[in-house]
Formats: C-alpha cells, structure tokens, sequence
C-alpha cells in the first residue's frame, strides 16, 4: 500500500512539473501560427503586394508614384497603427495567396473581392466599399435589354477569367450559356475586348473600370438597359489563411477611418461621378 501511495504521488507530481514547464515556456507553435504578424510587429512594417486597377491603385507613368482609393486609405491605416507601409512588389491575382502564405509579403493591399474559391488560402478584413458588378454589351446589342435570363442560351457567350467572380456569376445565373475563359491573370480591358471584338456576348464588370474602358474606346460597349445590378460585392484588404491578428488590428483601423468619415471621403474623391453605383461601409450604430 505504502508503494502505491508513493507511486500516486510520483504521478501527480509528474504531471504537475509538466503543466508548470508547458505554462512558463512560449508556445513556439503558437507563435509560428501567425508569422507575418510577428513580423510586422517586430519590424514595424507592413510589406504590402498590391496590383494596379483603377480608380483603386494607378501608377502615374512619370513618377512611377502609386495613388487610388485602396492605396491612400491604406497609407492612412498606416499611420493610425503607427506602422510604416511598404508597397514592395506588384503581384498578379492569382499569385496573391501564394505571396502571403509564403512569407514573401504581409498584406494584398488591392482589395479584393472575397468569394467561396479564395476563402480557403486568404482570410479578408472587413469591406471598405461595396461595389456592383454589372452586364456590359456591345453599343449596338440590345438582345438583353430588360431581361438578363435571355443570356442563359446555348447559343449566348459569356466572358469570363477563370476562378473568378467573373466566371461565379454565370456558372451560378447562367448555367447554360458557353463561357469564353481568359487566363486568371487577366484584366477587365481583356473581359470587355472580348466582347467588342465578338469573342463573347457579354461580360461582367464595375462600372469604374468600364467607364474608363469606355472613355478610351467611345461608341463600342454600353451597359444592359433596364436590368437591374447582377451582384454587389465587399471590397476587402487579404492576409494568409488563419492571420486573424493582423486581420483583426487592420480592422480596428479600418473601423477607425470608417467612424471618422476618412473611408466616405476618399471613395467620394474618386468615386464621386459615380455616385449611387457604390456604397459606403455601414458605421456600427448604423446597422
């Protein structure tokens, strides 16, 4: 009896001494799990990939100096962290996710759209705009006006980048029409050549993106009359898969600038044309 009792206590001792070691020694694990907000913090840097797409980044040909909507409100959650941001390298979007989880970069500071193909590899920070994607035709096509199910035919072709929001909407809406597929690091100028140049029947896209395709090539494409916007989605900042302390610091941020007004007004300082085709994030007492 007197041995059992002595072999209880070894155990209990044991197991005490190991809890005591696990709570005083850093998880190594843990800390690892999140590497580019480790990196940030003890850098006090962020490395940001980003991809040029106006009225969001643009890149002025003399200068090479970088401005837009998602490039000055980043600047200033910069600032609001106390963080430097650097703009270190121009990444196409289907490398983003391999950038971020590969260390190469902390941030994709172009946002994105967040869909159901890219929530396995990036988590996304709350939306700083809301923005529709809309039907867009040549200028003198008029076979869907009224009714987009008109494109949901056989004989309809419908633009599209593969793995994108692009190709989403028709697989969804339009299951039966033929897809006409540019490769993932394509633009919208290549979705909407495809249809002035009769690839495709329709493709679609912002309405930012087409306006300035359209300033640049009047009199060749328009948008569908009488229909209604296909899809409105949330335009996000994305980090690596499971970076949920540098999503969750950004968002406080990008709370911060969406309470103070900064967010409203440099959507309305480039955006302001297009008032009523874009939305403002709600502010908490809002919602």
């Amino acid at each position: 009896m007197k041995f059992g009792k002595i072999f209880v206590i070894a155990i209990v001792v044991s197991l005490l001494t190991a809890a005591v070691f696990k709570l005083a020694t850093p998880d190594v694990a843990t800390v690892a799990d999140q590497p580019a907000f480790e990196r940030v913090m003890k850098t006090r840097t962020i490395r940001c990939a980003y991809a040029v797409w106006t009225p969001y980044i643009s890149v002025d040909p003399n200068t090479k100096r970088l401005s837009g909507i998602t490039y000055d409100i980043f600047q200033q959650a910069g600032r609001i962290l106390g963080l430097k941001v650097e703009w270190a390298e121009e990444v196409a979007f289907s490398q983003v996710a391999d950038s971020l989880n590969n260390s190469r970069n902390d941030v994709m500071c172009q946002t994105m759209w967040p869909s159901g193909n890219r929530a396995g590899s990036l988590d996304f920070t709350m939306a700083i705009v809301y923005t529709g994607a809309y039907a867009y035709v040549r200028a003198d096509d008029a076979r869907f006006d009224g009714d987009l199910a008109k494109i949901n035919d056989p004989g309809m072709t419908v633009a599209v980048i593969d793995n994108d929001f692009t190709q989403a909407i028709p697989n969804e809406d339009f299951p039966k029409a033929r897809q006409y597929s540019l490769a993932m690091d394509s633009d919208g100028a290549q979705l909407l050549l495809a249809v002035t140049t009769k690839k495709a029947d329709v493709a679609f896209v912002d309405p930012f993106f087409a306006a300035e395709f359209m300033n640049n090539n009047p009199g060749t494409l328009k948008a569908v009359a009488g229909v209604p916007v296909v899809r409105v989605f949330g335009s996000s900042y994305a980090v690596a898969k499971g970076e949920t302390k540098l999503r969750d610091m950004l968002n406080v941020a990008m709370q911060q600038m969406n309470q103070s007004g900064f967010i409203r007004a440099t959507l309305d300082k480039y955006l302001g044309e297009h008032k009523g085709m874009y939305f403002y994030p709600a502010k908490p007492y809002e919602q």
